[in-house]
Parts: C-alpha cells; structure tokens; sequence
C-alpha cells in the first residue's frame, strides 16, 4: 500500500515538474525571453511614444522635423529658450508685463532679450528704450487701413482688432494667460438670398496677434 502512495506522490511531483518546464517555455509566459516584445507603435491598444519637445517645436513653427536646415534649426533652438524663459516667469508682476507687452514684440529675439534681464525695473527699461509702447499707439499704414476698412489681417495684435471690429462677444483662453493665445467670438448680421442672417466669426491669437480666422 505504501509503494502505491509512494508510485502516485513522484507521479504528480514528475506531472508539475513537467507542466511547469512547459510553462516557462511558453512564448505568450513572458518567461521564455528577456527581449521585450516589439508593439506597432500605431496599434490603437498601445499608447504611442510622445513626441519630444524640439519635434513639437518644430511643428508649431511650420518646419518639418526631419528635414531642417541650419536657420530653421536656430528658429527651433530659440523657440525653446523662449518658452524656457516664460516659464520661468514666477511673481504677478511678471506676468502682466509680459501679458501687456507680448503683442507689441515683433520677434523670438526681441522677447527673449528682454526675458533675459533677470529684474522687473531692467525689462521696463528695456520696454521704454526700445519704444514698445509707441509700436501700440501709432499703427502702421497697412494696419490703419485695414482698421479704416473695418479689416483684419494675420499679424494684427488684439488693440488693432478692437478697433476693426470692436469687443468679442466672448474671449476663450487656451493654456496659460501669459501667452495670450486666446480665440475671440463675434456676430453680425449679413445678408442672403432669405434675408439677413447671423454669422459667427472666430478671431485666433497666439502671443497676442491674429494667426487666422474662421466663420460659421
């Protein structure tokens, strides 16, 4: 009776011992390799890897990421030193004169020469050296027409279309308020082939100036 009871325990011992060589064997295990398994990085199960942030750059700029030349390079690199710079913007005080002037900043450089003074009083000496707040007083002749025209055009800072168009009915702000980049809503009445009827018009900014439009 005790050889039998002996015979059945190393019976089952051989059977686990067996099924488990099996089971680390077993491709689908994830114990039969190290190698990490290769997932398709368009696979809608898998989250893809994100872009890093001089790809992003680069996009937001208009450049191709894998074919750049050596100025749009430079526009990248500057690019990020910039949204560095803002971000290291820290007191209220910073941030409304940053807010206040952005618009009037015709270039990357130009925001971050005055981002690198590292003191409040220094960039507003820098503002009134440069004659910034002159640039919001006196349009340019291209845009005092289009303002005359009741016009808008890419370029145009927030100031110039209140005066084309008046306020927005409703302002949305996308991200942090610092960089302006906000999306404006009006209404008007225009005419058809029924009558009149209303159209939307949708007015979007980045850093404070029109970069297009749309209407509905």
């Amino acid at each position: 009776m005790q050889t039998y009871a002996l015979t059945g325990l190393l019976f089952l011992a051989s059977s686990f011992l067996a099924g488990c060589a099996v089971f680390n064997r077993s491709v689908e295990s994830g114990y039969a390799s190290r190698t990490p398994k290769v997932v398709n990085a368009y696979s809608s199960t898998e989250t893809p890897r994100p872009e890093s942030d001089s790809t992003r750059t680069a996009y937001e700029l208009g450049f191709d990421p894998n074919n750049m030349s050596g100025d749009e390079l430079q526009q990248v690199q500057q690019r990020q030193q910039l949204r560095d710079l803002e971000k290291g913007l820290r007191s209220r005080q910073e941030k409304e004169q940053y807010s206040k002037v952005l618009p009037w900043l015709q270039t990357d450089e130009e925001k971050i020469a005055m981002l690198s003074i590292p003191s409040l009083e220094g960039r507003q000496n820098w503002i009134n050296r440069n004659g910034v707040w002159g640039r919001a007083r006196v349009p340019a002749t291209r845009m005092k027409e289009l303002i005359d025209s009741q016009d808008i055009a890419v370029g145009m800072p927030m100031e110039y279309v209140r005066r084309a168009w008046g306020d927005p009915l409703s302002i949305e702000t996308s991200g942090n308020p610092v960089y302006r980049n906000e999306r404006w809503r009006y209404t008007r009445n225009v005419p058809g082939s029924d009558g009149f009827h209303q159209q939307k018009r949708f007015v979007y900014f980045e850093g404070g100036r029109v970069v297009g439009w749309d209407t509905e």
